[in-house]
């Protein structure tokens, strides 16, 4: 596995709590059963996610929660366990051991990080517990699951990078008044070069004039460390809009931002939208859903498995906007609205526009 493939949640898991008793609500374990998911209609099946950082953090964790939770409200006969916050990396492993054991019908890591992490434990369970499924997300399968032995009840989610980073540049090159704007990544990681390429590459057919700073190793924890990267590009760049890809690091930007003057300077949250009074900064979101409803429906169906891809896009709701704004002028907003259309079909950005920004990192 290359390097370029380290975990995403990292720093996080490294720093993380000492692992905490299982939080899990009481259930006994369901008994082997020579009988297909698809045909047990009247089983209560259980789904747990396990996770580096905390449902509260504003962001990556938070994001995967919300989408755990719609797609519960959407499935009759499912009932969610309590999230596993704060996993440490040396952890991962023993915390979808404990769920393995207790016949839980769906484990999501949430984060690439578990598929370096689980290939035994998915291996073993395919054997002695056939009903166990897991998914795991922002993982490419191809490379990812290269090593597995055994793919025949996993499956991961990819979000389409490129819609989410055009979305995101149409507003920031429609907003930017100093043209000049701003992108923080945790990690030097495919998902964030692609965000970032398309992120550019959008703002300049807006105006190509536009110029984009980044930082593609600041981290997922460090708030301060958010703040002083935007500080310096509002101080030497005057750097007018942002958007991140580093959770906490993100919060610490927006409090920059806000500081230079939250009616000219402003900030796109992802991966969930944190529009409101508490975000004087923020004018628009790019939200992902992790498609765990799709994976609940294939289990149900019997089809889950065989290490397939499920893409997270506009197509199947995976990749959206947010709420604008009233900051967004009326006929900006329907601006953005008709690119996005144009982004949902693909005939915003061509492959060569992104590769022709990726190619300069």
């Amino acid at each position: 596995m290359s390097k370029i493939n380290l975990d995403r949640r990292q720093f996080l898991g490294l720093s993380g709590a000492a692992a905490a008793t299982m939080g899990l609500a009481a259930c006994g374990g369901s008994s082997s059963s020579s009988s297909s998911d698809s045909s047990s209609e009247n089983k209560t099946r259980k789904v747990a996610m396990i996770m580096s950082g905390t449902v509260t953090d504003g962001g990556w964790d938070q994001a995967h929660y919300e989408s755990l939770k719609r797609a519960i409200e959407s499935h009759e006969g499912w009932e969610m366990l309590e999230p596993k916050e704060n996993t440490a990396s040396a952890d991962n492993a023993t915390a979808a051991e404990t769920y393995v054991d207790q016949d839980v019908d769906l484990i999501i890591g949430n984060g690439n990080q578990f598929a370096s992490a689980w290939a035994e434990v998915v291996a073993d369970a395919a054997a002695s517990h056939p009903n166990v499924h897991f998914l795991i997300t922002n993982t490419n399968a191809d490379q990812e699951l290269a090593e597995y032995e055994n793919t025949d009840n996993v499956e991961v989610v990819l979000p389409d990078f490129v819609q989410l980073g055009s979305l995101a540049g149409v507003i920031a090159g429609l907003m930017t008044q100093t043209k000049s704007i701003g992108f923080i990544g945790g990690m030097k990681l495919p998902s964030t070069l692609n965000k970032y390429s398309a992120f550019l590459a959008a703002a300049q057919k807006m105006d190509a004039s536009i110029t984009g700073q980044y930082n593609f190793e600041a981290g997922f924890s460090d708030a301060a460390k958010g703040t002083q990267l935007a500080e310096q590009w509002i101080a030497s760049y005057n750097v007018d809009v942002m958007w991140g890809d580093a959770s906490a690091v993100d919060n610490g930007a927006r409090k920059a931002l806000e500081s230079a003057g939250a009616d000219t300077h402003f900030d796109i949250s992802q991966p969930i939208d944190i529009l409101g009074d508490s975000q004087p900064t923020v004018i628009a979101s790019t939200v992902t859903d992790w498609k765990i409803d799709q994976a609940m429906d294939e289990i149900e169906a019997g089809t889950f498995g065989k290490g397939k891809a499920i893409t997270a896009n506009m197509e199947n709701g995976g990749v959206s906007l947010g709420k604008f704004s009233d900051k967004i002028p009326a006929d900006v907003q329907t601006k953005i609205d008709e690119y996005a259309e144009q982004i949902k079909t693909g005939s915003f950005l061509t492959d060569a526009e992104v590769e022709a920004i990726k190619s300069t990192l």
